[in-house]
């Protein structure tokens, strides 16, 4: 064998017998990852990971959780990572005595102490066992914890709570109505207890103050803080009649608030959200009362160098009123439909006060060929829908007869429904008579109906039904063209009913219109005993007038 051939040969045998060897060390190497990176430290995504990273589960946060803030206790989880080859991860829970065990170092005492202060212990400790390494601590899954509340709530006693949750959810959780308890017990609850002076007592003796819609208005920590074990929550009663302040006018969230012992301005307009894009922020009015409820004292301050601290804050006192007065503004969204035979039907842009009828017909192209000017309106509604009672009530006030009492009932119930503006159309766009040309309000209807082109005859005719309009002709004709008036037809009591305003006319004398409708009404059936009845009282008439006369005549005798 040559030289050159035991070579080739050498260099095959090495690379064989070194082949199962590297493919475990790719194998081991390739289990390798990193928990904050998204792929394969060696490029091998089929292989499985050595080492299980613990990710903590979906929590429902308001928000990252503040190492500062957070107070470690029993059952918090943490994950330990060694950043070393291979990487070690631990998971490891925080004891009931308060300690947390770790590997390589042993036990350290972690309760009570912030989520910061726990870590740069549990750290310091971990950086002397694994000198050479990058170590992580973090916290995973945090504990449930055991809190009371008592005071003015619905269910006082005691709430399994997560460390994450803040005071006013295990308020929250003590208001909620059980089974055999309705919501307006927890009405009656909530409209007395005080959201602003509520009392945590921590195991340690120490106290906070609970504030929350001062939490709300401006997110400090410190006036909704987190639960600790074993706080005790007291909800006091408070008299929304005196404890008050009062924030009103150009400000987000205008209302009476619960007065809370060191409020001043600029909390008051915090809680209230701050000022609106039309406040006079300059001209800020504080009202003062004595004890007999009468104003006393009105000072006027300028509410944005208050809120920035230019100028000095002012304590307020129970009754005060904050009131912050704006810019007049009367610009809104003013606007028209128009609907039916117009070219382009829609919604129009008006003026509040000075946009005339004539001017938006134009703007919507005019009226098409098959428009019916004769019965087109104006449609206003000028109470809302849930005004209709007290209108009813108000209306009756004026002392309606009792005979007339349905009937009022009747034509207010239909003008709650649609208003018609006193407008004739054809007037206005036919005979150009500007007196017609009325003024639009916001919220209009402007309806323009097609041409129907024919009468409507309905009733005791031998076929109802639409005839086509013939100008000049009376009612009888259109009668006649519907197959004339049945047998049972009261033809005497006809009456022509307007497309437009609906009103009932009697057909002597009266023009039929485009739309118009022709009702003939039928003659109702009789017992015998309802014409035996009249002859009756007809006799008994006859009689009392014939025994008059006979009277009579005697005594000019």
């Amino acid at each position: 064998m040559k030289t050159a051939d035991r070579c080739l040969l050498f260099l095959v045998l090495t690379l064989l017998i070194a082949a199962p060897h590297r493919a475990g060390i790719a194998q081991t190497t390739s289990q390798t990852k990193r928990p904050d990176l998204d792929f394969d430290l060696f490029g091998d995504k089929e292989k499985s990971a050595a080492v299980t990273v613990v990710q903590p589960k979906g929590l429902a946060l308001e928000s990252v959780i503040a190492p500062d803030k957070y107070y470690v206790g029993p059952s918090d989880v943490f994950s330990v990572n060694v950043w070393s080859s291979p990487p070690l991860t631990y998971q490891l829970t925080v004891t009931p005595e308060g300690t947390l065990i770790l590997p390589m170092v042993g036990e350290i005492h972690v309760a009570s102490l912030t989520l910061a202060a726990a870590r740069e212990k549990a750290l310091a400790a971990l950086h002397r066992a694994y000198l050479r390494s990058e170590v992580t601590f973090t916290l995973v899954t945090p504990r449930p914890l055991v809190v009371f509340v008592q005071g003015q709530v619905l269910n006082p006693g005691s709430y399994t709570m997560a460390a994450y949750n803040r005071v006013d959810k295990a308020v929250e959780e003590a208001n909620r109505p059980l089974v055999n308890q309705s919501v307006y017990q927890r009405d009656a609850v909530e409209r007395t207890a005080s959201r602003r002076r509520i009392i945590v007592r921590h195991m340690d003796g120490s106290l906070d103050r609970v504030d929350v819609p001062k939490f709300l208005a401006t997110a400090e920590d410190r006036w909704d803080p987190y639960l600790r074990e074993g706080d005790r929550i007291v909800v006091p009663v408070n008299d929304f009649d005196r404890n008050v302040i009062g924030v009103y006018g150009e400000v987000n969230a205008p209302g009476r608030f619960e007065f809370a012992e060191g409020d001043s301005v600029k909390d008051a307009l915090r809680i209230a959200y701050g000022f609106t894009p039309h406040a006079l922020p300059d001209s800020v009015e504080l009202s003062r009362q004595d004890s007999t409820g009468r104003i006393v004292e009105r000072a006027y301050i300028d509410g944005r160098n208050v809120m920035e601290g230019k100028e000095p804050d002012i304590a307020l006192e129970p009754g005060d009123r904050v009131l912050v007065p704006g810019v007049v503004d009367r610009r809104g969204d003013f606007r028209v439909v128009v609907v039916g035979e117009v070219r382009h039907p829609g919604t129009y842009p008006i003026s509040r006060t000075t946009s005339r009828l004539s001017r938006v017909i134009a703007t919507a192209g005019g009226f098409t060929d098959n428009a019916s000017l004769e019965t087109a309106e104006v449609q206003r509604h000028t109470l809302g829908p849930d005004q209709g009672d007290l209108e009813r009530l108000q209306s009756l006030r004026g002392g309606v007869p009792p005979d007339d009492s349905a009937y009022y009932d009747l034509e207010t119930s239909f003008r709650l429904r649609k208003e018609v503006v006193n407008v004739d159309f054809v007037k206005l766009f036919r005979d150009r008579d500007s007196t017609e040309d009325v003024t639009l309000l916001d919220g209009d209807v402007i309806s323009v109906p097609s041409l129907k082109k024919t009468v409507y005859v309905f009733g005791q005719v031998v076929n109802p039904g639409h005839v086509p309009f013939a100008p000049g002709q009376d009612v009888w004709y259109y009668i006649r063209k519907a197959g004339g008036a049945t047998d049972r037809a009261r033809q005497g009591d006809v009456k022509l009913v307007k497309a437009k305003t609906r009103q009932w006319l009697s057909p002597s004398g009266q023009t039929v219109e485009e739309g118009d409708y022709v009702w003939v009404p039928k003659d109702p059936e009789r017992p015998f005993g309802y014409y035996l009845n009249i002859v009756a009282q007809s006799a008994a008439v006859i009689s009392v007038a014939l025994s008059a006369i006979a009277i009579a005549i005697q005594v000019r005798k």
